[in-house]
């Protein structure tokens, strides 16, 4: 499709504009926003399951790294504000194909779909997927080709990782080698991307906080080995508000004594991530759901 023929598409789109929409539509289009994935990830570690919990962090990180690298390969300009009209123009800084905003929601929440298998919620994702990439169109910060093909490459990375989803859930690996992989795996990542390109804000900040998840729960299987699914719901609550609370405070403490540079945002989410995954957990397994101590000489259960 040229560059013509999207110009058109895009305005035939954007006859049906109105402020209502325009905030409809900025509202979806933020669904794909840095602070859903801050929230869901824990979440599932911490109150689900520790397995899926580690698979998602890759999905998200495979999603996210395949989107920017050949957004790097392809090069491709966004739509000019003097042919089309641009809103929230901030939400589509960089490249253009393939579109971030079409490709990861449809691996992450696909993913998640993929696991639970339940049709209703994999008909809310394929809606969702569809309006945020839609949204993309009519805001004007994408070409059509843009979003079809951040679809199709979100379909190849989601068969991909499904196919080897025991690879990233670590089942079969030493602790060693995970903890191997911890470097090795953000490291190849990093580098692939300064190959094609340079390594921007959000890169550094995502491969950090890849290692760090990766290395964080690595350590927390062999040193911790909580149960995300045991306690009262009013504990799940208060792991949630603990937690979130936690990682917080360690994010924006770490502001005031590492630099705003690329490799100390990487340093920083790297803390991060280790604190939610191994950190947190150890304050839920030791504090809130720690459980009973068994009288001597009285079995488990008796």
């Amino acid at each position: 499709m040229g560059a013509v023929s999207g110009v058109e598409i895009l305005r035939a789109i954007q006859t049906l504009q109105s402020p209502l929409l325009d905030q409809v539509f900025g509202l979806i289009t933020n669904l794909h926003h840095e602070i859903v994935y801050v929230l869901v990830l824990p979440l599932l570690y911490w109150l689900y399951d520790k397995r899926f919990g580690r698979y998602m962090f890759s999905v998200f990180f495979i999603g996210f790294w395949t989107n920017a690298f050949l957004k790097y390969v392809f090069r491709t300009p966004r739509p000019d504000p003097n042919q089309v009209r641009v809103i929230l123009a901030e939400t589509g800084g960089g490249y253009s194909f393939p579109s971030g905003h079409s490709q990861t929601p449809l691996v992450f929440w696909g993913a998640i779909a993929h696991h639970l298998r339940r049709r209703w919620f994999t008909w809310v994702v394929a809606v969702a997927v569809f309006l945020i990439g839609f949204s993309r169109l009519y805001i004007g910060v994408h070409w059509p080709v843009d979003v079809l093909g951040g679809w199709a490459i979100g379909l190849a990375v989601l068969y991909l990782m499904v196919r080897t989803e025991p690879f990233w859930t670590g089942e079969r690996q030493s602790p060693g080698l995970r903890l191997l992989l911890a470097f090795l795996l953000p490291g190849a990542a990093l580098g692939l991307l300064a190959l094609v390109g340079e390594v921007d804000e959000i890169s550094w900040l995502i491969v950090g906080a890849y290692g760090g998840l990766l290395f964080g729960s690595a350590l927390e299987e062999v040193w911790v080995g909580f149960d995300p699914r045991r306690g009262s719901p009013v504990q799940h609550v208060l792991k949630m508000v603990v937690g979130l609370a936690l990682v917080l405070a360690v994010k924006e403490g770490l502001k005031l004594v590492l630099p705003d540079t690329g490799p100390g945002d990487l340093v920083r989410y790297w803390l991060v991530a280790v604190t939610a995954t191994l950190v947190a957990p150890w304050i839920f397994d030791r504090l809130i759901t720690r459980r009973p101590a068994i009288p001597a000489g009285r079995a488990p259960g008796a």
